[in-house]
């Protein structure tokens, strides 16, 4: 949002690589709290904490998994605090991808954001600029995985995981008329 963030963001991002490790969190919540000023945020994909417990809600249907992915995003929203202008400095995170977890976790990203008063952002992952870049994208992430591409174990990206234009991202979303 502006040059104070734009140095916490700086040190976010040193002690995340520095003190991070792969598989677990690079952040915690202190640290967040601590260098959170000037800092514009969304709860993040299928890897944020928020996601975690709506899949776990999702999957074992208890209230306490619900509790929790509420008490997380109330948690962010109280640390992404409004600015000064009143203006919003966190959303919800809505994709659209042929992801199962992301699919059942969707109307429940809605329900929190309504819940709370949390605006929401509409975004797609992008791994390649163009939908017709999915064979190079897969054939580096083979070669980058040792795999073959017969190989029906291996990781395989979904298709749409490209830059999408606008007019793709409206359509997209067209029954979301306040994202």
């Amino acid at each position: 949002e502006n040059n104070k963030g734009w140095k916490n963001l700086v040190k976010l991002s040193s002690d995340s690589f520095l003190q991070g490790f792969y598989y677990k969190p690079r952040m915690d919540h202190e640290t967040l709290s601590n260098y959170s000023d000037g800092l514009i945020a969304i709860n993040g994909h299928l890897g944020s904490s928020i996601a975690y417990h709506l899949c776990n809600f999702v999957e074992s249907g208890n209230s306490e998994d619900w509790d929790k992915a509420v008490e997380e995003a109330r948690w962010h929203a109280d640390t992404f605090s409004p600015n000064s202008k009143g203006e919003p400095c966190f959303f919800i995170e809505l994709q659209r991808h042929d992801v199962q977890d992301q699919i059942a976790i969707n109307p429940y990203l809605l329900k929190l954001a309504k819940e709370l008063g949390l605006p929401i952002v509409c975004d797609n992952d992008a791994h390649y600029l163009s939908e017709d870049d999915w064979d190079a994208h897969d054939t580096l992430c083979c070669i980058s995985m040792q795999k073959q591409k017969a190989d029906t174990e291996r990781l395989v990206y979904s298709r749409d995981l490209y830059v999408k234009s606008h007019e793709q991202m409206a359509d997209l979303f067209k029954d979301i008329p306040d994202a």
